[in-house]
């Protein structure tokens, strides 16, 4: 094994082990079920794993999808909620395993660009709101994101100074370690100097994690299966939808010479949160932030990740330690993690390329606030909507018709096929009786790309109709498939047509 591949890991798992307990917060878990998921799923991923930059355990996108699933259903924080996020995650793992095995990775390409960023602005407000009563000192706040954050900033009563003060100089210390290299492990230095600091004057920095039992993975299947209905809609939209994060990892980290196979990952992502659905853990994806880390650092192989997952492993009994780590540190961890993610630019950027683009994101991340904590619903349908808008601009079709004394041409701009093959046929309907003088006729099919099967039967009824009014019909211009499909049809009708 390299060097690179053991620092590498080690660093990573300096820096998850925060991050975990920063993470299982925001989806509403005791802190331990983070810690579980980052001890477990890289060394699942790393088994099956496509890519050797992946760094696979709890992130700020699926916590928030876990927080959106379950939180209408449970109360947070309790026994129940933590064993139904456990049961979330197996399936998932489910899920993805069963689309790898079909070999339809393809789908992580499926979501649109403008959904994805309209999901991804919105759903980082909400990250960023589920921190604002930590960050304030006045709790962790309850109920629905917005409405915990905007009760807790009209509560100034309740506000501590210490932890205020504590969130934005962790967040700067992060933010500014962010830039000193990956080999200074800011997040976990930070966690221990806090928490001396808030030991030595209990309370002075606000509420703290508090004590966790121990976070040793066990196998534990006494899950509340009666709940299997209610989440599986959840599942799949996280199983899909938290593919994206890998997705984009891969292709951008991805080393020369080697392709990167999209459902093999996606059976590598299923393995990670099996494995943390059984042990007690939470549905797990990629890590932005701590797969650059690990690519930055050297790590060429997937033993990176596994070094990552035993160096958390050994590291469990001290995590008792972080008991007294104050929350305004969590979420200043947190907020400094979904920075990027928090930008209008990416979205306003879309405007130069189209409309509907801009609409489509626009409606989305709208759509994840006004549908929130359900943003799995939001997700779902923004991606209906993309497909609504699609169609619609895929159903205009360009019609030029020109006429002279002896011919009359219709061209036709534009996919042909079930939903504007009618707008084709009421043009051309309209156009022989417009002008019944001219007898010659010609469909030019020089600017479509496509004809469909609904559409090569209108166009062969056309054919034949001509007869019938007197004029001769000729159609120009398509592909060889669609002269073959006419040919086949005049020599013998479809019944029923």
């Amino acid at each position: 094994m390299p060097l690179a591949d053991l620092f590498a890991g080690v660093s990573v798992a300096l820096v998850v082990v925060p991050q975990a307990l920063a993470y299982a917060q925001l989806a509403g878990l005791p802190a331990v079920h983070g810690l579980i998921a980052a001890a477990v799923a890289p060394l699942a991923a790393a088994a099956f794993a496509s890519s050797p930059a992946l760094q696979t355990g709890p992130t700020a996108m699926s916590a928030v999808l876990v927080f959106a699933v379950l939180s209408p259903l449970l109360a947070t924080g309790t026994a129940t909620y933590a064993a139904a996020a456990a049961l979330l995650a197996l399936m998932v793992g489910v899920v993805r395993i069963v689309l790898g095995a079909w070999r339809v990775g393809g789908l992580a390409y499926a979501m649109s660009g403008p959904v994805l960023r309209g999901f991804t602005l919105g759903a980082g407000v909400l990250i960023a709101a589920s921190q604002v009563p930590a960050a304030l000192g006045s709790g962790s706040g309850e109920g629905r994101l917005l409405v915990a954050a905007a009760r807790a900033l009209s509560r100034p009563e309740d506000w501590s100074v210490g932890a205020i003060a504590t969130t934005v100089l962790a967040y700067l210390i992060l933010r500014a370690g962010s830039r000193l290299g990956p080999r200074v492990p800011t997040v976990l230095l930070l966690a221990a100097v806090v928490t001396a600091v808030s030991g030595l004057f209990p309370g002075a920095l606000g509420p703290v994690v508090g004590a966790f039992p121990s976070a040793w993975p066990r196998l534990d299947l006494a899950l509340p299966w009666h709940l299997l209905p209610d989440l599986a809609i959840g599942a799949v939209v996280i199983a899909v939808v938290g593919f994206a994060e890998p997705t984009a990892i891969a292709r951008r980290y991805g080393h020369s010479g080697t392709r990167w196979d999209p459902s093999r990952e996606l059976i590598g992502q299923g393995l990670a949160n099996l494995a943390t659905g059984v042990t007690g853990g939470m549905p797990v994806g990629a890590s932005f932030s701590r797969s650059a880390l690990h690519h930055r650092l050297g790590a060429v192989t997937r033993a990176g990740a596994v070094i990552t997952g035993l160096t958390v492993l050994a590291l469990t009994p001290a995590a008792a330690l972080l008991a007294g780590l104050p929350r305004a540190v969590l979420a200043a961890v947190v907020l400094s993690a979904i920075t990027d993610l928090v930008r209008i630019g990416p979205v306003a950027d879309l405007w130069r390329f189209g409309r509907m683009q801009t609409t489509t994101a626009w409606a989305t991340a709208a759509l994840v606030l006004v549908f929130e904590p359900r943003v799995d619903v939001a997700v779902l349908v923004g991606v209906v909507l993309s497909m609504v808008l699609h169609l619609a601009r895929e159903g205009r079709l360009q019609l030029d018709t020109e006429v002279d004394d002896s011919q009359g041409r219709i061209r036709v701009d534009g996919n042909l096929w079930f939903a504007n093959a009618a707008h084709l046929e009421d043009e051309v309907h309209a156009s022989w009786h417009r002008h019944r003088q001219v007898e010659r006729w010609v469909i030019d099919l020089t600017r479509v790309p496509h004809v469909d099967v609904d559409a090569a039967l209108v166009l062969a009824r056309l054919r034949a109709e001509a007869a019938e009014v007197g004029v001769t019909l000729e159609i120009t211009g398509g592909d060889p498939r669609t002269s073959q499909r006419l040919e086949r049809y005049a020599q013998r009708p479809l019944r029923g047509a």
